[in-house]
């Protein structure tokens, strides 16, 4: 198989040869980011004054005034200070000055829901701009024709976009307080990402597949229970999926938290797989009635195994992650976390995650038996139990 068949095998437990890998650097996928539009280019309106841009190249921003008047942030030095950025959403992130700092959601953007028309009138993305689309048509010249092409949307997922804007807190609460106007919020989100999968093949993508982020969940269990989970987020999932199928690419979901309770609606909207960096969060055992229902993506535990445990641990994880996550025909990946330095995982560790590939990736090495044997009851977060024997 090649890396597309291999991974579009995987997606729908068509028996792939191997585990397909979604690596930055190598693997089955050819990631494909969307970028911003050319012309944003905030911090001159009244309420981005003191607002740096998010994730824009400094050297490509036509600097306001306020910036050139203080001569600490004088060039690109204001990337080394703590400081305040802003996206193209209009959210705020608080930003350490810090090299390979991604920064976390600041203060809300609409504190008050009353502003919502003035609000949605500032930020409405142009998802036919097509200078979103150039660094991705650009990058994919110099991928093969043979790997998955991945639009990565440059969105993250409708709840993390309107809960940014809200502040987490209020956004938790409008879902009860103010439920008309917290669905009208992801609509506009949603509408976005809906244009933006029809303008990827508007303009030549010809991708397989996009990427989402969406966190949804804490430590310990989601955000939402499933029947308002079901009310809210089934309908714009749903939208986002139908768009993508309707092309023939499918979708991938990122999602961060424990959130095996959602998984039968996610599954009802046809979402294609979802990717976890930290599956143990959400448990093998409570994902084990998943398998062969949907695909999953997975990185060795970043919260423990990877980071913390010997190369050893590692390689033997990817066993239990293709056990536990997939099925003999497939319907599990391997993800290998993108920013390694962040989290502080070791070079070791991440050459041990690619040994357990070569060792327990391949399906026709993968004895029958051990299919069958076993697997654990109790899961201890930082143990990693035995191979089959």
């Amino acid at each position: 198989m090649n890396s597309k068949e291999r991974v579009r095998a995987a997606v729908h437990f068509d028996r792939p040869d191997k585990v397909p890998i979604f690596n930055i650097v190598s693997g089955d996928v050819a990631p494909l980011p969307l970028i911003h539009s050319k012309d944003w280019n905030p911090g001159f309106v009244e309420n981005e004054i003191g607002l740096f841009p998010h994730n824009k190249n400094p050297n490509s921003w036509k600097k306001p005034d306020w910036v050139n008047e203080r001569p600490e942030f004088e060039d690109t030095n204001w990337k080394r200070i703590p400081h305040e950025e802003v996206d193209e959403w209009g959210c705020i992130w608080n930003m350490k000055g810090k090299d390979r700092d991604m920064g976390h959601p600041g203060r809300p953007s609409l504190p008050d829901i009353k502003n919502i028309d003035d609000y949605l009138a500032q930020y409405t993305l142009d998802a036919s701009d097509k200078s979103r689309y150039k660094a991705a048509l650009d990058l994919k010249k110099l991928f093969s024709d043979d790997l998955y092409n991945m639009v990565i949307m440059r969105s993250q997922g409708p709840s993390h976009v309107v809960s940014e804007m809200r502040g987490f807190s209020n956004y938790l609460v409008d879902h009860i307080r103010h439920p008309k106007e917290l669905k009208r919020l992801l609509e506009h989100v949603t509408e976005f990402h809906v244009e933006s999968i029809k303008m990827a093949f508007k303009y030549g993508l010809k991708p397989d597949g996009f990427w989402i982020s969406d966190d949804l969940g804490e430590q310990t269990g989601p955000f939402f229970n499933p029947r308002l989970f079901r009310d809210f987020y089934e309908p714009i999932y749903k939208r986002i999926v139908d768009a993508a199928h309707e092309l023939g690419a499918e979708v991938h979901l990122h999602c961060c938290g424990k959130v095996d309770h959602l998984i039968p609606v996610l599954i009802d909207c046809g979402l294609d797989s979802i990717e976890f960096d930290s599956p143990r969060m959400s448990g093998y055992n409570e994902l084990k009635q998943y398998r062969g229902k949907i695909m999953f993506w997975g990185c060795v535990n970043i919260q423990s195994i990877y980071t913390h445990g010997t190369p050893e641990e590692v390689e033997r994880e990817v066993w239990h992650m293709v056990r536990n996550l997939g099925t003999k025909d497939g319907g599990f990946g391997a993800y290998f976390y993108p920013q390694p330095k962040v989290i502080r995982a070791s070079r070791k560790n991440i050459k041990a995650f690619g040994k357990g590939l070569e060792k327990y990736g391949t399906y026709s090495n993968i004895s029958s038996k051990w299919w069958d044997y076993p697997t654990v009851d109790l899961w201890n977060d930082s143990e990693v139990p035995p191979l089959p024997h």
